[in-house]
């Protein structure tokens, strides 16, 4: 059946369901005094007037507000721009005609209201018409069937922000029933993602793994109206190389042609698991960084919680979203924990882009400090930024820049990261004058803070005090030492890299022997976490400045170490409300997993990352950002933590080689990654518990291959032959390896 597009109609008070709210007049109230009554008529929508924290309710440069709402406390406000949106997907329980309705207020008549399907591609809509009041938009007499997947979608407009409030999808008091001869629902194996199917249009779209035997898809399931029949069905093997026309024949023997098609996706990260709840994590999160690419658009800058439509528009640059969803910004922070796992989804030019971006923002009159949110299209974020003299600015991040510019380098082998003029003189200035101008409280060779985070903070943890050293900063500075050293190494410049490589070792011998004891008396008592102005010394618990300092690799392994591992287990609890100190902010537990894999234990690690994606549709400790899963530093960090936690993946593509490790737990019986790109390597990795793992080198370069195994283990098999094992200790685990070739296009297998 055909859909056409219906006029608005201005419809008295509505009725809504118990979650709504529907302001009435009562007989019997005093003037001036509302009351909320019980709705009669059910309404499909989840919280349809925003009330429950916004929840139930998708974003795209919108949020909830609490203020000028149409009835109760709240409503959705969707920013300047007509491709903004708010939307919430809905299943039709019963075939029927069906009302849609809304309260709203639009400064122009581009704004729309309408039904789409999952693909938001339109079904029907009406505009919404001007208005500086709230007036109620509609669309009557809608039909649909049972089963079917939409969405309500509200557009912006181009003049102004929209107010949406009280929005109602429920059965109109039509009798007739309608008919139909459609499909409601299509899958095949194997599918990536939701199927669009476009009743209009009578086409049907999926998408399938790239790599995919388009030539032999095995239909999973084909529902079509009540009465009809179709020329597919379920279990059928149809070669989908090209568009399938189905053919849907009605009760009364009407036929109407349909075309189904296949869409091969772009090849990226792939993996498969024994642990479904693991392999759908995985794929939500790299579907989900994708929202959050912002290269090559023109749209909104300067926008934030309380300048919600921002300060005009501009181009935006190679980047993606990184820090809160209702700021058009990317967060230095944010940026380079998510740096990794936007990698590994395909990020490449996005990643580069940004590093150079921050780069070119560090100077002189800046102390060399680079700047903590940048916008869209490169300038200072406004929210973070006022002059040279007042921006946020966080100690660990700047040293977090070097670490993580060479963690870049390792994964692509791109010179660009260790010889480009402005990241060279960004690293350089950091680990020399940067230091000096910021050591002048107690000259130790430490980077100071100077309190709250726009005097410039020595700690990520902004909810405690103010100390002018802290474990997140000296651990990042030694992290980025480390990376200054390896990366002179790779430029060739070996007697500077010995150089910076004893200051590494001193650092770290600074920290452990002096800097983190509290009490002489008590060695291994916790290490300290910040200093504070006076001097005083605490060695409590402090969020990012105690988690830091073991997943920084600062502290020496060992008694203490092991201790202080588990005094940071104990804070946490079970997360947010757990324990008086656990945080409280879902991001905060993003580290954890990296904090727990480097010393080997799995266990905790990937209570950690189940516990992120067990919270990741709850709302957001700030829920005007959205839930938890639209912050993008959940995403990000869950495909890294996966790859290089999980599988131990330790890459070095510009030396051809590659180190794994299993740190699969007893409910992870196999994990593999496929189309895993590294330098001008693919590859393909596969762990079978702690005991076996298989690579395969798809590319034309031989590649060396570590294969570590945690244990002592005298030989090691390797492709069914007995090896002897080399042993090392890494972070005071022992670990049994082989290094061997695995040359281009071969697979190869080494099992304890």
């Amino acid at each position: 059946m055909n859909l056409k597009l219906l006029a608005p109609i201005i419809a008295g008070t509505l009725v809504l369901s118990s979650s709504a709210f529907a302001l009435q007049a009562d007989d019997r109230m005093n003037a001036g005094e509302t009351v909320y009554k019980k709705p009669t008529i059910e309404n499909l929508l989840t919280n349809p007037a925003f009330e429950n924290k916004g929840l139930g309710w998708s974003y795209w440069f919108a949020n909830f507000k609490d203020d000028n709402a149409y009835v109760g406390r709240y409503r959705g406000r969707i920013a300047t721009g007509s491709s903004h949106s708010i939307s919430q997907m809905v299943v039709i329980p019963e075939t029927g005609y069906y009302d849609l309705s809304a309260y709203i207020i639009s400064p122009s008549n581009d704004a729309i209201l309408s039904l789409t399907n999952m693909a938001n591609e339109v079904l029907v809509s009406t505009e919404i018409k001007k208005s500086k009041k709230y007036k109620c938009t509609a669309l009557k007499h809608i039909p649909l069937e049972q089963g079917e997947q939409l969405k309500v979608f509200f557009t912006g407009s181009d003049k102004g922000s929209v107010s949406v409030d009280n929005v109602t999808l429920s059965k109109s008091p039509k009798n007739k029933a309608p008919a139909f001869n459609q499909v409601i629902g299509f899958s095949v194996t194997e599918q990536s993602g939701l199927t669009a199917i476009n009743k209009n249009s009578k086409t049907i779209e999926f998408h399938l793994p790239f790599g995919s035997d388009l030539e032999n898809v095995q239909l999973g399931d084909i529902t079509v109206s009540s009465g009809t029949s179709a020329s597919l069905r379920a279990g059928d093997i149809v070669d989908f190389s090209q568009p399938v026309t189905i053919m849907l024949t009605d009760e009364k023997g009407r036929i109407e042609q349909w075309t189904a098609t296949a869409v091969e996706k772009e090849k990226e990260v792939v993996v498969t698991s024994s642990n479904q709840k693991l392999e759908a994590s995985f794929e939500w999160a790299i579907d989900k960084t994708r929202q959050f690419v912002m290269t090559g658009k023109h749209d909104l800058v300067n926008r934030d919680e309380n300048n919600n439509d921002g300060s005009g528009t501009a181009d935006y640059i190679p980047s993606y979203w990184a820090g809160y969803f209702d700021r058009t910004a990317f967060y230095s922070r944010d940026f380079l924990h998510q740096a990794t796992g936007a990698k590994l989804a395909g990020l490449d030019n996005e990643n580069f882009s940004m590093f150079k971006t921050f780069a070119r923002h560090s100077t002189e009159s800046r102390k060399w400090y680079t700047l903590w949110a940048v916008n869209f299209d490169g300038s200072p974020h406004t929210i973070d930024y006022k002059d040279d003299d007042w921006f946020v600015r966080e100690v660990p991040a700047q040293f977090e820049f070097l670490e993580k510019a060479y963690e870049q380098y390792q994964w692509t082998g791109d010179k660009r990261y260790i010889e480009d003029e402005d990241l060279w003189r960004f690293y350089t200035k950091v680990l020399t004058d940067y230091i000096t101008l910021h050591d002048l409280q107690d000259p130790n060779g430490i980077a100071e803070g100077y309190g709250g985070i726009f005097e410039g903070s020595a700690t990520y943890n902004e909810r405690g005090e103010f100390p002018i050293e802290a474990g997140d900063g000296i651990g990042s500075q030694y992290q980025a030492t480390v990376a200054y050293a390896a990366m002179l190494e790779a430029r060739g410049d070996d007697s500077d890299a010995e150089l910076w490589q004893e200051k590494a070792q001193k650092l770290k011998d600074f920290f452990n022997q002096d800097w983190s004891i509290a009490d002489p008396d008590k060695p291994l008592a916790n290490y300290v976490n910040i200093v504070q102005k006076d001097g005083l010394r605490l060695n409590d618990f402090g969020k990012e400045n105690s988690w830091f300092m073991p997943m920084k690799l600062i502290t020496e392994p060992g008694e203490r170490n092991n201790n202080y591992l588990d005094f940071i287990s104990q804070n946490l609890g079970d997360g947010i409300g757990t324990t008086p100190e656990a945080p409280n902010n879902i991001e905060a537990y993003t580290y954890i997993p990296e904090t727990y894999f480097p010393y080997n234990r799995n266990e905790e690690a990937w209570k950690w990352m189940q516990y992120i994606m067990d919270k990741k549709d709850l709302p957001h400790e700030r829920p005007t950002q959205g839930t938890n899963g639209d912050y993008p530093e959940i995403s990000f960090t869950f495909i890294s933590n996966t790859v290089e936690g999980l599988m131990g993946i330790k890459p070095d593509a510009a030396n051809n080689a590659v180190v794994t490790a299993s740190h699969l737990t007893t409910d992870i019986n196999w994990l593999s990654v496929d189309y895993l790109p590294m330098g001008e390597h693919e590859l393909t990795i596969r762990h079978d518990g702690l005991t076996k793992t298989t690579l395969t080198n798809t590319s034309e370069k031989t590649l060396n291959w570590q294969a570590w195994f945690y244990g002592n283990y005298e030989v090691l098999n390797v492709d069914g032959v007995s090896m002897s094992a080399e042993h090392k200790s890494v972070n005071g685990q022992t670990v049994s390896y082989v290094e061997i070739p695995v040359g281009s296009n071969v697979t190869r297998v080494v099992e304890r």
